[in-house]
């Protein structure tokens, strides 16, 4: 399931490039996949719910690495849709610190909200949670695109890039940004939610 979700996440990205539509996608993913796997399709989302002691770190790996397949092969899928490699890269109008805050910022708030919506007793069983969860990573993709790019997702980085680098490429520059960025932002998440939310958790 997490390299199902991650395979439409990082395709939809691929082929628009539009925020909106990227967060409506894993909006319709959430409902399909978080009583399967809690739906994370991200590792930044997977490490904090290791950090929560909800993942052992097998399954912290497990996830990651099915989340960055499923990114693999959408980027293949696209390549073959395209007849061109998809890859990300950030722009040139922000230097790498504007760059690494973006992702880690708003990576942050994403995965705070999907947090308060797993483990919370006022919203874990919210049928609004793909809703909110898929709009905000929308909102969050928007405001942090003219920094970053906005991807906000090691899954959308790792798997392109190394397409992109069967193609000769040389997108894997960019790879350390949009991996420990994010990660950062979501090992941060955890740290807040268990100092804001501890209290009401299940």
């Amino acid at each position: 399931m997490e390299a199902f979700g991650s395979f439409f996440v990082v395709l939809v990205y691929a082929i628009t490039g539009e925020p909106l539509a990227v967060g409506l996608t894993l909006m319709a993913f959430v409902y399909v996949g978080e009583r399967i796997s809690g739906a994370h399709f991200n590792p930044a989302v997977s490490l904090a719910f290791f950090l929560k002691g909800r993942l052992t770190f097998g399954q912290f790996s497990g996830y990651a690495l099915s989340q960055l397949l499923g990114g693999f092969l959408a980027a293949l899928a696209y390549y073959f849709l395209a007849e061109m490699a998809f890859y990300v890269e950030p722009p040139e109008t922000t230097n790498v610190y504007q760059q690494a805050f973006a992702e880690a910022f708003f990576a942050l708030v994403f995965v705070l909200v999907m947090l308060v919506f797993s483990f919370t007793n006022t919203h874990r069983k919210s049928k609004l949670s793909g809703v909110v969860i898929g709009l905000t990573f929308a909102g969050m993709l928007m405001v942090a695109s003219p920094i970053s790019e906005g991807v906000l997702n090691p899954a959308i980085s790792v798997g392109p890039a190394l397409v992109d680098l069967l193609q000769n490429g040389n997108s894997l520059v960019h790879v350390p940004l949009y991996t420990v960025a994010p990660l950062a932002g979501g090992a941060i998440a955890a740290l807040l939610f268990n100092w804001f939310h501890a209290e009401w958790e299940a």
